[in-house]
């Protein structure tokens, strides 16, 4: 494909394959090797660039999709001999061991502090999660940043396009040098969607594509043809529809964070979504590819389950609505049909007053995959006694797990240690996990009865808790 875009002020006209990924544009094709490659799977960082000014990873972004876009690299920084005050903290402050990782580190920090030019050393620490440094160095990359804060520009002087167009470098057309077959296609409405699906039946539909690119480089995914739905905005965003919220399946998972309404009305899901990777992966990921990606240990599924979610799925002839169980066939399977798209999931507003909790055991602190997850919705009497309660378990069978048995064995009963831990032993007995390179099936079941053990300890400062307890002489 024929691609135009800008990289570091300058207007490039790019003959790329549509497939190629950006890292490989950026180090083998223009030379600028400054961006560096580690992982390969978004899990460390060391590839962020900025495009239209927001951090992005460049090993899981493809050309195709920064067709007239603006894309900074760490080469882009700098004017002329005088450092971005972000490199020159960095610096100064001693922020650059090997410095494989500094590039990533930099370009993140740059875009945290001119959305957000007053940080607290706490937020510095969650902005950088998702970019590892290797030489344990962190102490003093946070320094850097913090130190950096008051020469960044705030977020209403963030470069624009508009901007970079009134004084326009034209390079010469840059030609990569690998050729590809495969396709890719982002139409910009469901108008433009239908007729390529019509006629391209085994095309292969993604959004963020965080997980469709990595299984592209190992060789998993033969599709000639990609269809994107990122820029189709009747897909994205969060509404309300009558006592449901409506959330368009191609919302990302930091534009479901940012929002209110998610963190008021559904709080299950927003902790469930701040667990979920990193925030570069959640700035591309989308609630809808978590759904149909339909990993066991998708984050947002359990969530999702409690709160009895249906999938509202879209073709050009027909809509239909599935629950989340109907939906979910097993690891990697769902119900949707040729031709058809996840369009969005509703969620019925849990009551006032409601208890919503998520939590999960990993590896690792960040970016972990779970080795088993549990969410609970519940609704208290005023006593403190379980009027109703969801459970739903992830990463313990093929699919999101409900335990009915476990649910009405608590009805009625006080949310206290003693009734949860009666049900334990069911629950061992109830999941259905498997051995793998994460976790063995036997410690999955002991973590997926500890998660419920657990529940309690979440809302002990609920005041109808309190009240249910003995008072102590």
């Amino acid at each position: 494909m024929k691609l135009p875009c800008i990289i570091n002020e300058e207007h490039y006209r790019l003959e790329v394959p549509a497939d190629r990924r950006v890292v490989d544009l950026l180090r083998e094709d223009l030379g600028l090797t400054g961006t560096k490659e580690g992982c390969g799977t978004g899990e460390c960082g060391a590839c962020t660039v900025l495009v239209d000014g927001r951090s992005r990873l460049s090993c899981l972004t493809v050309a195709a999709q920064i067709e007239g876009r603006r894309i900074t690299t760490i080469e882009g920084l700098a004017d002329g001999e005088t450092l971005h005050p972000v490199q020159q903290a960095f610096v100064d402050h001693g922020a650059v061991q090997c410095g494989f990782c500094t590039p990533g580190m930099v370009m993140t920090a740059v875009d945290l502090l001119t959305d957000h030019p007053e940080p607290d050393r706490t937020e510095i620490t969650h902005a950088i999660s998702g970019n590892l440094c290797r030489c344990t160095g962190y102490q003093k990359i946070i320094d850097a940043i913090d130190r950096a804060r008051p020469s960044i520009p705030g977020p209403a002087t963030r470069p624009t396009l508009a901007a970079a167009d009134k004084s326009p470098v034209v390079r010469p057309m840059v030609r990569a040098a690998t050729r590809s077959s495969r396709q890719i296609v982002l139409p910009d409405s469901c108008d433009q969607l239908w007729p390529l699906l019509a006629a391209s039946p085994g095309a292969r539909l993604f959004c963020g594509g965080t997980d469709l690119f990595v299984w592209l480089r190992a060789g998993r995914c033969q599709a000639r043809l990609l269809v994107g739905l990122e820029r189709i905005d009747e897909l994205r965003g969060i509404g309300s529809d009558g006592d449901h919220l409506r959330i368009g399946a191609a919302t990302t998972h930091a534009e479901l964070l940012a929002d209110p309404t998610i963190k008021e009305h559904l709080p299950v899901l927003h902790q469930a979504v701040a667990q979920l990777g990193s925030p570069l992966i959640r700035r591309t990921g989308t609630i809808g590819g978590n759904l149909v990606t339909a990993s066991p240990a998708g984050d947002t599924l359990p969530p999702l389950a409690v709160l009895e979610a249906t999938v509202e799925l879209r073709s050009a002839t027909a809509n239909r609505r599935l629950s989340l169980e109907e939906f979910l066939l097993g690891p990697g399977r769902t119900d949707l049909r040729e031709g058809e798209i996840v369009a969005a999931i509703r969620i019925p507003l849990p009551p006032p007053g409601s208890l919503h909790s998520f939590e999960k055991v990993g590896r690792r602190a960040a970016l972990a995959c779970s080795i088993a997850s549990l969410a609970g919705l519940l609704d208290l009497d005023d006593d403190g006694t379980i009027r109703t309660i969801r459970l739903a378990w992830g990463s313990v069978a093929e699919t999101v797990l409900r335990l009915p048995q476990i649910e009405a064995a608590l009805i009625g009963q006080p949310l206290d240690d003693t009734h949860i831990t009666a049900v334990l032993p069911a629950v061992r007995k109830l999941v259905r996990p498997i051995s793998d390179v994460r976790a063995g099936a036997d410690y999955r079941r002991l973590v997926a009865a500890n998660l419920l053990r657990r529940l309690p300890t979440r809302f002990c400062s609920d005041h109808r808790l309190a009240a249910g307890r003995p008072q102590r002489p």
